[in-house]
């Protein structure tokens, strides 16, 4: 890596992040770097690269617009596998937020593709920081309105999965898919009761409620409810909106997204669950 680094700044570029297969560069010169679009323009150092080191290397993605995240515990640290950028062909590439993860809720991962597309739809870094982040903040407003009213808002759209990755007994705090795999047991008498392996589908109904078993419901449990007594004001709200924030934060955050001017309650929330032990 250190040899690779040595190399790429010798020849005009600059590193930008790197990580254990791979490394992020750039013109250092503004003007060369306003005309390198594609990964022709990179052949050279790929030739000299694959030379030096004995390694096989290519170019992955030629990069308009990219926003390395910091540590959460150092601002000034990167940290690995965490970024988010757009290619020169329009295609989205993220590591390590929101979107990549397999707990999150379809609905929070369409509003944060949307408001990656909305931030990069930008000439330049100047207009990013400017209209298209102001684009945004209009984004996260009705994305806002939309949970908390409850239009074009789906039962699907809320759901949250996750992997039992050990049997229900095992566990000794009572995380929101551990309390849902309980209610499904509860509720299966005679029937297969979760276990090891088993991914457990489940909505936010009350996520501050003193009992972490009643924070949130199953999906299973939660169709036959609704099924008997039609329509209701089934999920939590606040809860879902929170986690629009999360997600505008994980983005916007560079660019000083301010949560607080959106009524947030996020640190009483934590805080409810964190004194509960399901947070631990």
């Amino acid at each position: 890596m250190i040899k690779t680094k040595d190399i790429v700044q010798e020849l005009g570029y600059g590193l930008v992040y790197a990580d254990i297969d791979s490394v992020f560069i750039k013109r250092r010169d503004p003007a060369a770097a306003a005309v390198t679009k594609t990964t022709s323009d990179y052949e050279q150092v790929l030739d000299i690269l694959s030379e030096e080191t004995g390694l096989s290397i290519s170019v992955d993605c030629s990069y308009r617009f990219l926003v390395l995240l910091p540590l959460e515990t150092d601002e000034n640290i990167e940290a690995l596998k965490h970024y988010y950028g757009i290619t020169q062909q329009g295609e989205l590439v993220a590591r390590g937020i929101e979107i990549r993860r397999h707990d999150i809720p379809e609905f929070i991962k369409q509003f944060q593709i949307g408001l990656l597309y909305t931030l990069f739809n930008c000439k330049d870094s100047a207009e990013v920081v400017s209209k298209g982040y102001e684009n945004c903040l209009l984004l996260v407003t009705k994305a806002i309105d939309k949970v908390m009213t409850g239009e074009e808002i789906q039962q699907q759209d809320l759901i949250i999965s996750k992997l039992l990755r050990q049997d229900i007994e095992k566990y000794k705090s009572l995380f929101p898919h551990v309390s849902a795999a309980i209610q499904l047991s509860i509720s299966r008498v005679g029937e297969n009761h979760p276990s090891k392996g088993d991914i457990i589908r489940y909505i936010y109904t009350n996520s501050i409620h003193s009992n972490p078993l009643c924070r949130v419901v199953p999906l299973e449990i939660l169709q036959k409810e609704r099924m008997k007594q039609g329509t209701l004001n089934y999920y939590d709200k606040d809860k879902y909106k929170e986690m629009i924030l999360d997600a505008a934060e994980t983005v916007l955050k560079f660019l000083g997204f301010d949560r607080t001017v959106y009524g947030t309650q996020r640190n009483n929330r934590k805080k409810d669950e964190m004194v509960s032990g399901i947070d631990k």
